[in-house]
């Protein structure tokens, strides 16, 4: 070959090498270009992937967040619908503030006789009976002066039909006291009777006056303004107490009672049997408490500004009560603190109560079933002293507390079978409630001497919520006592069937009651 040649060839298949090298560089640079697009790619939904997981992971928190939104929703809508759903039957509401949308629930559990409402067939008929001639304080004449048809002259015929009509009138009396002075002959000296405590200014209001005053606010919930107005109205305006009058006579009232208090409450302690409660009042716009001790015949009331143990031990009732006595309320878990003695009995009319509620808000076939069971056997016992019975059988007595505890059996499967959105709680702590005061909701059952029901307490306080409705709070505590101290003289008068109005005349006259004199003797406790 030729030297030519061979150079020739030697470009040739150099330039080839070449041609492929950089078709191979090119190549590869394509595919370099093309894995970093495809990186990129990859980086960007890498990134996608991560947004939406943490997208995914936001509604999921979102989701959950809303479903517990729901469901405490749900809780509040169901406790709503109770709160709505509660009345006479199931609460303590009283029917005043059944809502316009119910029907109004009136509690009675007596026994319908089947006999029509009204009046009985060979019932007396109440009515007032004629004066005797003895009685009759004034007469008035009704008849003609001439003849109605023709003006002739009228002669009497005799016939006289009487009719009596009882009524009285308000007259003022303004009394002038008069204290002479005298000298005695013999010896020379000068005398005049002292002039009386509640005679010290030149013009007062009389007892009957007084008395009028404290009867409107402490027996009527008169407000004290009213009470002036009242008065004044009654006395044509003659008579016209001021309201700063009235509140300094409630003060100087509750001061003169100190030692009745200090003996009702003496009293009291001797009781075997004693019912207490208390309920909610306002003083200066915040809640406080008014207390009531006693029984059918004594009524202690006292004020607190707070409803704790502190203000039940200053009471000084519960404290001082001997193991022998027995304390009726509410389930007060306060009485069974270790500083107390006495034995608890329990309401049995507000656990009929929560048995119906629970019924009610969670359609439970053993709360139907235990509050029938209660009312029947009060049924039974009502019946068994209507016959003079003095106790059940025993028999009766081990049949009550066997179906009972069957009762208690199957409310606690339906309580854990039928898991409650709401009030589910409430459920269990009624089921444990029923379970460990089971001997204080039911020592009736086995004795007649003890009540079934705190309801002489709840009567005893509902004067008091009345009296808020009307006067709305109390200035302070100090009047809130004068108005606890004065109820417990009247209210314990009012039960041994001494009028008020004498009861108060007394006190004004700085004679008031004694317990031993309302009570008749010293052991009429």
């Amino acid at each position: 070959m030729k030297k030519a040649d061979t150079v020739r060839t030697y470009y040739v298949e150099h330039d080839e090498a070449a041609g492929r090298t950089r078709y191979l560089e090119k190549l590869n640079a394509e595919k370099d270009s093309e894995i970093a697009r495809l990186q990129q790619i990859y980086e960007i939904e890498r990134k996608e992937k991560e947004r939406a997981l943490a997208l995914i992971a936001e509604l999921e928190q979102r989701n959950q967040e809303a479903e517990a939104q729901l469901e405490a929703m749900k809780k509040e809508v169901a406790r709503l619908h109770g709160i709505l759903d509660q009345n006479g039957r199931n609460s303590g509401t009283p029917t005043s503030k059944t809502p316009l949308s119910q029907k109004k629930v009136i509690p009675n559990t007596r026994e319908k006789t089947g006999r029509k409402q009204g009046g009985q067939a060979g019932h007396p008929k109440a009515k007032l009976k004629g004066f005797s001639e003895q009685e009759v304080t004034e007469h008035q004449e009704h008849g003609y002066e001439k003849c109605p048809e023709c003006g002739g002259v009228l002669v009497p015929t005799g016939e006289d039909v009487q009719k009596d009509e009882l009524d009285y009138k308000v007259v003022v009396i303004k009394r002038r006291h008069h204290f002479r002075g005298f000298v005695c002959q013999n010896c020379g000296k000068r005398f005049r009777q002292p002039v009386p405590e509640n005679l010290k200014e030149e013009n007062q209001y009389g007892e009957q006056t007084q008395a009028l005053a404290l009867s409107l606010v402490n027996m009527g919930n008169v407000s004290i303004h009213k009470a002036g107005r009242i008065i004044c109205g009654l006395s044509q305006g003659d008579v016209y107490p001021t309201d700063g009058y009235i509140a300094k006579l409630q003060r100087r009232a509750a001061d003169s009672l100190r030692l009745f208090v200090a003996d009702l409450t003496m009293k009291i302690l001797l009781l075997a049997l004693v019912y207490w409660d208390d309920t909610v009042i306002f003083i200066n716009t915040k809640r406080a408490c008014l207390r009531f001790y006693g029984n059918e015949k004594l009524a202690l009331y006292f004020a607190h500004e707070h409803k704790d143990k502190a203000g039940i031990d200053r009471d000084g009732i519960l404290p001082k009560l001997p193991e022998t006595a027995t304390v009726m309320h509410d389930h007060n878990k306060v009485n069974y603190n270790d500083d107390y003695n006495f034995r608890n009995i329990e309401c049995n009319a507000h656990l009929i109560r929560d048995l119906q509620k629970t019924a009610d808000r969670l359609d439970r076939k053993w709360a139907v079933d235990m509050k029938e069971h209660i009312q029947g056997a009060i049924r039974d016992r009502n019946q068994a002293l209507a016959n003079g019975k003095e106790e059940f059988e025993f028999a009766y007595i081990e049949n009550f507390f066997s179906r009972f505890n069957q009762i208690m059996i199957e409310a606690n499967e339906e309580h854990d079978k039928n898991p409650a959105e709401a009030y589910y709680q409430d459920e269990a702590a009624l089921i444990r409630r029923l379970l460990e005061y089971k001997n204080n909701y039911f020592a009736w059952v086995s004795c007649f001497d003890l009540p079934v029901t705190n309801n002489l307490s709840e009567r005893s306080l509902r004067d008091v919520k009345t009296h808020m409705k009307v006067s709305g709070q109390f200035q302070n505590k100090e009047y809130a006592g004068y108005y606890a101290t004065i109820k417990s003289y009247l209210e314990t008068c009012r039960r041994n069937e001494i009028n008020e109005m004498t009861a108060l005349t007394r006190l004004l006259a700085g004679a008031p009651f004694t317990v031993d004199e309302i009570l008749g003797n010293s052991n009429a406790v």
